[in-house]
């Protein structure tokens, strides 16, 4: 399914908002937290508001059962795979084989979670069903 000016518009300034709130994170010393986190989250926000178009979450003409099914399939699975994950970082810091904190935990769920469903997407549409 192809993307909508608007969407790219939408994905272009997710992208734009994600890579500034890591660029203050990283030269900045002096910046108040909050604007960070704002600028990340409205970026996360609007990438995921473009995808949803282009990976058939959302009502349009365009987007036929097929799509709707392949993609909730991929949620599914992605959902899946990152409550595995969880488990497996329950499971290192139960036994003290990883240290990391809460902003790490939740950066690497986060990223988990949208490369398998975009993983999984792809790889269902490449396939064609799901059985």
């Amino acid at each position: 399914m192809k993307t909508t000016k608007t969407d790219e518009i939408i994905i272009g300034l997710g992208i734009v908002l994600c890579i500034g709130a890591v660029a203050l994170l990283m030269t900045l010393e002096n910046i108040d937290i909050v604007i960070i986190l704002v600028l990340l989250v409205a970026g996360v926000t609007s990438l995921m508001t473009g995808f949803s178009k282009y990976l058939g979450y959302r009502e349009s003409p365009r987007t036929d059962e097929r799509t709707r099914k392949l993609s909730a399939f991929a949620t599914t699975y992605s959902w899946f795979i990152t409550f595995v994950l969880v488990n497996i970082l329950f499971l290192l810091d139960y036994f003290g084989r990883l240290t990391i904190t809460v902003s790490q935990t939740l950066g690497l769920i986060f990223f988990v979670m949208l490369l398998t469903m975009l993983g999984m997407n792809i790889y269902f549409k490449r396939k064609g069903d799901v059985k």
